[in-house]
């Protein structure tokens, strides 16, 4: 059994500010009035640039491709079912950041690349929670998201090739380059496991275990309802 969904998203997708201000580096604060507004601001034309696209792949392992021996993280290995993710919105905002940082608009430049950025971190959640919710139709369970080279994840960037092996990423204009990094840039890809074994996880995003504490992009939320996305 497998099933892969290529989505064209309709529509804005909106990041909480506390998304945002975690990508200006504020961390569980918020910046100054001016840079608030500033940000309000430049909303509109983040929603205008924005192109989200969204693929995703769950595969029986035995119809994985270039699937090893420990290739997957240890809480999914032996997992019957795996969850292949990619998620981008496009190449038009970070050409826009390089204009802005270009012509000297710094403040500009650093609030639309947070805007680009939060805006693909919005997307991929959404889309791992598509993938709780497949589990939880068919009685099963789901593991939390596993990014290449993340450090809360402990998974090698390596494993982008296994990703994008499973995947037909042009179909949403993604590539990987020999150095492993996805062109675009605002893109990002994850790894799930699906199975009655594996033990439900309650967000699929966290960066509890990572050992960055004082990483300005740690996201660690508190409490989440797994199928409210």
């Amino acid at each position: 059994m497998a099933e892969g969904v290529c989505i064209e998203v309709e529509g804005s997708i909106e990041p909480s500010p506390e998304r945002v201000f975690r990508y200006l580096e504020y961390g569980g604060s918020s910046p100054a009035a001016p840079v608030v507004r500033k940000l309000e601001g430049l909303v509109p034309k983040a929603h205008v640039l924005v192109q989200p696209k969204v693929l995703y792949q769950i595969r029986s392992v035995d119809e994985v491709v270039d699937l090893c021996k420990n290739d997957v993280p240890a809480p999914i290995q032996g997992a019957p079912f795996l969850a292949f993710g990619l998620v981008t919105v496009g190449p038009a905002i970070e050409e826009e950041v390089e204009k802005l940082r270009e012509t000297g608009r710094l403040l500009d430049s650093l609030i639309l690349d947070a805007l680009g950025s939060a805006t693909v971190s919005e997307l991929c959640e959404q889309t791992a929670y598509r993938v709780f919710r497949w589990a939880e139709e068919r009685g099963s369970n789901a593991s939390r998201a596993f990014e290449p080279g993340s450090g809360s994840s402990s998974w090698p960037l390596e494993s982008q090739r296994l990703i994008f092996a499973n995947l037909q990423a042009e179909q949403i204009g993604v590539e990987l380059t020999p150095h492993l990094l996805m062109r675009p840039i605002k893109s990002l890809s994850f790894l799930m496991g699906i199975g009655a074994e594996i033990e439900q996880a309650s967000m699929p995003f966290s960066c509890q275990g990572c050992k960055r504490l004082g990483c300005p992009y740690r996201y660690e939320p508190s409490a989440s309802s797994p199928y409210g996305h």
